[in-house]
């Protein structure tokens, strides 16, 4: 019995092997926090852009070329903390207080899919 504890005890401390990051999860999120601003579609065409006076566009998310400037990791931070984090518009807000790192991580799924 005490054997068996152990062996319980130990396997409870293995890291549990990371989940997939999930585009339909991601594309789920961005129709509820992104859509007003990157499009739809991820173009950059929101309607809520002429409202907030933006100066230009967001960057594409479906263009691959443009796109590939970002690493996720970046693609992290910013959705994370906001355009102030890659120097980009103040006008994008900072969701990591509202999205967990798993709904990052899927979002960020959701954009690179959107850019093949």
């Amino acid at each position: 019995m005490k054997r068996l504890i152990t062996i319980m005890a130990l396997i409870a401390l293995l890291p549990l092997p990371a989940m997939a990051a999930s585009v339909a999860v991601g594309r789920h999120i961005a129709r509820i926090k992104c859509a007003g601003c990157h499009g739809a579609g991820g173009a950059g065409d929101g309607v809520m852009l002429q409202t907030l006076g933006a100066p230009a566009p967001p960057v594409p998310w479906t263009s691959k070329k443009e796109m590939a400037q970002f690493t996720d990791a970046q693609l992290t931070s910013v959705i994370a903390e906001g355009g102030k984090a890659l120097n980009r518009s103040p006008l994008m807000p900072p969701f990591g207080n509202e999205l967990s790192h798993s709904q990052i991580a899927d979002l960020v799924a959701y954009i690179r899919s959107l850019g093949r």
